[in-house]
């Protein structure tokens, strides 16, 4: 039986049956196990190198890297509306290795001395933007590879994929860290690109972006950021999404190993095991929502989960009891990826095809503002103490969201009526034409 014929009889699974989606999806799956295990591992690398500086420092790479996808991901979604999104993402992820690989020569060799946290600084930017880069022109190409009819299902794999590798690679990150150095763990990671690479070029999907060329690129961002801003459904979509990332993540995802290392006093290899619980809840929301794709369309359910993340970072941030902070962080994790599932979803269907990439592009821009915002979180957290920053940084999500969600300029929410009313009507045109 062909590999497509099994998981077209599968109905959480049947944005497999396209070959081209399988390919995305390994690649995806391989890059959710590389990203964790260097991002913790420079955090392990700066308490090492730079014990008195480290929440300082910590805040700075993720300042790098938030910078760098606050200004690349509008270019990136530009780029995915004006170019072969195939060949773009083959592009960036040879970018990618290519930093990786000057990375983990700095963590291995230090030729820089003092500088050498400058340069990693440096290195930390452009691999991010590569990345920033990457993740309009991935999430616009779904659509032609699997088409509107599996477009949540494939979605809600995508995040599978991701967050399957999280239980994975946290516990991993912590056992290697506890017997090789930094460098070397990082060093380890770059074998990933000799599966991505080629699973990349042997992509057959055509996906070229229908951007008014006439403009330039700043004259398409500019029209993206518009029609967006013109979307009362689709602005209020992507404003949950950037008060979940900018106030919401930086506590218990930036600062979270620190928190755990340095406020709970747990080992390497103890963060690894309760870090790992936010991979899962991750992963069983990415699994859930696969199958109840039918919640991922509708606006009640962004909003429930973004409460449910606020409420559980409060927990979080006032807990001194391990296996209370591990039950939360797996909540944390379902609820980060409820949001962004449904998220994603939702503006998948109303956004109009020639401003798919700009739109989606608005994603990795609420990434990169939460990493800028690490920022002055991380000088807060030096001066004033992470046991501060991080509850005070939950309480606001919970205000900032709840404002959001209930904002009623005609009488409901219309965050929840808009977006539940336009796929509705969608779906059931979409049904009407079934033969």
């Amino acid at each position: 039986m062909p590999p497509g014929a099994f998981f077209e009889r599968h109905q959480s699974l049947r944005s497999l049956a396209h070959r081209d989606f399988r390919l995305l999806l390994a690649g995806a799956t391989l890059t959710g196990l590389v990203m964790p295990v260097q991002f913790l591992t420079q955090v392990f690398w700066v308490q090492q190198e730079y014990p008195q500086r480290s929440v300082l420092y910590v805040g700075l790479i993720a300042v790098s890297r938030g910078l760098a996808m606050l200004i690349f991901s509008l270019v990136g979604g530009a780029i995915a509306d004006r170019f072969e999104r195939r060949k773009v993402l083959l592009g960036c992820a040879s970018a990618a290795f290519l930093f990786s690989t000057m990375v983990s020569a700095l963590m291995l060799y230090n030729p820089f001395g003092q500088a050498a946290m400058a340069a990693l600084l440096c290195l930390t930017f452009l691999a991010a933007a590569a990345m920033a880069i990457d993740m309009p022109a991935r999430t616009a190409a779904i659509p032609s590879v699997v088409g509107m009819a599996d477009m949540g299902n494939a979605i809600s794999l995508n995040m599978v994929a991701q967050q399957l590798t999280i239980p994975l690679s946290l516990p991993l990150v912590g056992a290697l860290n506890s017997v090789f150095a930094p460098g070397e763990v990082y060093a380890g990671t770059l074998l990933a690109w000799a599966a991505i690479l080629p699973l990349l070029a042997a992509l057959r999907f055509r996906s070229i972006g229908s951007a008014n060329r006439a403009l330039s690129m700043l004259g398409n961002i500019r029209e993206g950021l518009s029609y967006t801003r013109r979307d009362a459904a689709i602005f209020g979509v992507i404003a949950m999404v950037l008060a979940l990332q900018v106030v919401g993540m930086p506590g218990p995802a930036t600062l979270g190993p620190l928190w755990m290392t340095e406020v709970l006093g747990l080992s390497k290899s103890q963060f690894g095991m309760i870090a790992m619980t936010w991979g899962l809840g991750a992963f069983m929301a990415s699994f859930f929502f696969a199958r109840q794709h039918g919640l991922a369309r509708r606006g009640a359910t962004l909003c429930m989960m973004t409460y449910i993340f606020a409420v559980s970072a409060i927990i979080f941030g006032h807990s001194r009891f391990v296996p209370l902070t591990a039950a939360v962080n797996f909540i944390l994790g379902f609820a980060q990826v409820g949001t962004m599932v449904t998220a994603a979803t939702v503006v998948q269907h109303l956004v109009r095809d020639e401003m798919r990439g700009r739109v989606m592009g608005l994603f990795p821009l609420a990434m990169g503002l939460a990493m800028l915002n690490a920022g002055p979180v991380s000088v807060a957290g030096q001066a004033v103490g992470l046991e501060v920053v991080v509850p005070a940084l939950a309480w606001a999500l919970l205000v900032i969201s709840a404002l959001i969600g209930m904002t009623k300029p005609c009488g409901n929410s219309w965050l929840v009526t808009r977006t539940c009313v336009r796929c509705s009507s969608i779906w059931r045109s979409a049904i009407s034409r079934r033969p």
